[in-house]
């Protein structure tokens, strides 16, 4: 289903159809259980099917962020009115990422290639773009597909993005996709993984865990894989990124958990409340943190 890293594949190999590059073996990909999954979560995620119904009173007309909010962690310190020649986004869902950084930090490029495995968020990329015309002068490239093998050429990139995605995949994929991040990017080039690696370390993750096990017979196939801090920074430096960015940073996110917010779907009383409440000395903030974040610095 996928190429060798050394087979320089590339777009060419795709089929351009409705605005979206599928590849040549798209049928067995949609015969995939994980696939079918995402396609699935996609026609609700985030409430973002709004986008389908917008009329012209709509209040989403007006404000962007009534279809996901404003996405925030490491986004709040991108510098303002940066400029690049081209940005990869790694699970780029409806496009919620770079919106708020074209309209928000006015983010401009000239080429920007979106890959999602969720052909439903991919469609739903393109009305998102038509209604507010985010990165207005880029060559747009939206790739459906998994990212395990990227259909650029090696030192193309100059940023690339990802928000809240890497914990969904399994690790040995993972660690392909960061290796293919990394053959991508350009010398000197520019990351961020926002809020992309869940932390081992959370107490919340370890009594979900814990539950999770019990029932050996029926796991989330999209659970939420995690690691520690030194794991994330051994992982990236296996995937060759000291040969692109010499300066970077894994630091736990702000938002802290203790017990699990919701089980099977079921709401945790009082959970939100007491995870929300959590101050964390800064001795204890890589215990409680949520997950991780990691970014090329400076990201000036």
């Amino acid at each position: 289903m996928t190429q060798l890293a050394d087979s320089q594949p590339s777009l060419n190999d795709f089929q351009l159809i409705d605005g979206i590059y599928f590849p040549k073996n798209y049928e067995q990909l949609n015969s995939t259980k994980h696939k079918q999954k995402w396609d699935a979560i996609g026609k609700t995620y985030y409430g973002s099917q709004k986008i389908e119904q917008v009329t012209e009173t709509s209040a989403i007309k007006q404000d962007y962020t009534l279809l996901g909010g404003r996405p925030g962690g490491t986004w709040n310190k991108f510098p303002m009115d940066k400029s690049v020649d081209s940005i990869l986004e790694i699970g780029c869902g409806y496009g919620r990422a770079p919106l708020h950084l074209s309209k928000e930090k006015n983010l401009q490029c000239q080429k920007y290639y979106a890959i999602d495995i969720s052909e439903s968020l991919l469609r739903r990329l393109i009305k998102v773009k038509a209604e507010y015309n985010f990165f207005p002068n880029a060559e747009f490239n939206i790739i459906c597909n998994s990212a395990e093998t990227l259909p650029l050429a090696g030192n193309s990139i100059d940023l690339v993005i990802s928000n809240c995605v890497f914990m969904h995949i399994p690790d040995a994929q993972l660690r392909n996709l960061l290796s293919e991040i990394f053959r991508v990017l350009k010398p000197g080039g520019m990351f961020v993984f926002n809020h992309s690696f869940h932390n081992k370390a959370c107490p919340s993750h370890i009594i979900h865990n814990s539950i999770r096990n019990l029932n050996i017979f029926s796991k989330n196939p999209i659970y939420l894989k995690q690691y520690s801090a030194i794991e994330i920074q051994e992982m990236l430096n296996n995937a060759g990124i000291q040969a692109k960015c010499p300066q970077y940073i894994v630091e736990p996110t702000t938002e802290y958990a203790i017990l699990p917010e919701t089980i099977k779907g079921i709401p945790v009383p009082f959970a939100k409340a007491i995870n929300r409440s959590l101050k964390p000395s800064d001795a204890w903030k890589e215990t409680l943190a949520y997950g991780f974040s990691a970014y090329s610095i400076p990201l000036e």
